[in-house]
């Protein structure tokens, strides 16, 4: 019964974002009669940035369901330094960190099954946290490895946490950017209103169509929240260039909402019983202060479920801290990984 009430809960919530969202297109419409909201503007070329040599070799690997698209930097003999990306991101969010780290470790950026140049496998149950945490395991076999140290932000994260406590043996140390652990989000839901509130997105999301409609509106200005709420934000027009080439492909939003539709009524509800062990592997969360998706408090309900937890926030750092203040970052994982 609770299942039930909880699905009511979430798709009732879904409902209300959706007609909210729904209004303000149609308002949009009103305002430019003329134009199409809805189409998006045609980038046959990439940017520049998106060619940089020096951010490191583009590659595919096949794994067991899945290929992946990856970049590497840096020599292979060298420790294995694996960044997970967040949601609406593809591999490129990590290039400022390939640059800093590639001296020192073997850095792979990849793209997860649904987004950028990787395989996008059309089933929402596809994106189940499951897969997730198994692509995952399986690249770092398939690139020869047997651990990594594992850098994740957002839904990166969130199955970067999952994969800590599945297979635990395969992280020397990890660091993780303003992606909550679902049990630590379960109890900000739970016990917060503001973060029921900010995660307003996350229940609109689990509707059909719109959410993808709304993403590609306006060609794609929802990349604005790259740099928002930071003026001296180092995420430059080009960038955000990159993004909408990148998402401006047929259906490149589908499998990226596909990860809140498989596995979000779980998030707030409840683990398996394996993943509510603690995590014992030594890691650091760094928090952009001026998070407007995820409430710093996060972080201290996620303190009950790991040990050997350092946390570095960094002040006036926005949800994509890692390209917003990447200096400020970058010296935080350097110090953490000096320690």
């Amino acid at each position: 019964m609770k299942a039930i009430l909880l699905r009511v809960f979430v798709y009732s919530l879904a409902f209300f974002y959706g007609s909210l969202v729904a209004v303000y297109m149609f308002f949009s419409w009103l305002r430019h009669p003329t134009r199409n909201i809805f189409k998006v503007k045609e980038r046959p070329t990439p940017p520049e940035c998106l060619n940089d040599a020096s951010l490191g070799e583009h590659h595919y690997v096949q794994l067991k369901n899945v290929k992946l698209h990856y970049v590497e930097k840096g020599d292979r003999k060298k420790p294995l330094m694996l960044f997970v990306h967040g949601f609406p991101e593809f591999w490129y969010s990590w290039r400022h960190q390939m640059k800093e780290f590639s001296k020192d470790y073997w850095t792979v950026a990849i793209d997860m099954r649904g987004y950028g140049d990787s395989e996008k496998p059309k089933n929402v149950a596809d994106y189940s946290k499951t897969n997730l945490v198994d692509d995952l395991k399986d690249l770092i076999i398939a690139l020869g490895k047997e651990k990594c140290i594992l850098v994740a932000h957002d839904w990166g994260g969130v199955v970067a946490w999952s994969f800590l406590m599945k297979y635990p043996e395969m992280t020397e140390k990890y660091i993780i950017m303003n992606g909550p652990m679902s049990l630590a989000y379960r109890d900000a839901v739970l016990n917060d209103k503001k973060q029921l509130f900010l995660s307003w997105y996350i229940y609109f999301y689990q509707l059909p169509y719109l959410p993808e409609l709304w993403a590609k509106s306006n060609d794609m200005r929802m990349f604005k929240i790259l740099r928002a709420g930071n003026k001296s934000s180092k995420v430059t027009n080009e960038d955000i260039e990159a993004y909408k080439y990148t998402f401006g492909k047929p259906g490149a939003f589908t499998g990226p909402i596909n990860y809140y539709r498989a596995n979000f009524v779980g998030m707030v509800n409840k683990d398996s019983p394996r993943q509510t062990r603690k995590i014992t592997v030594p890691g650091l969360v760094v928090w952009g202060s001026k998070d407007f998706f995820l409430d710093i408090r996060i972080v201290e309900y996620t303190k009950k479920y790991a040990e050997n937890l350092e946390v570095e926030v960094i002040e006036g750092g926005n949800h994509f801290v890692q390209q917003d203040e990447p200096e400020k970052t970058n010296a935080a994982m350097r110090k953490y990984l000096a320690s």
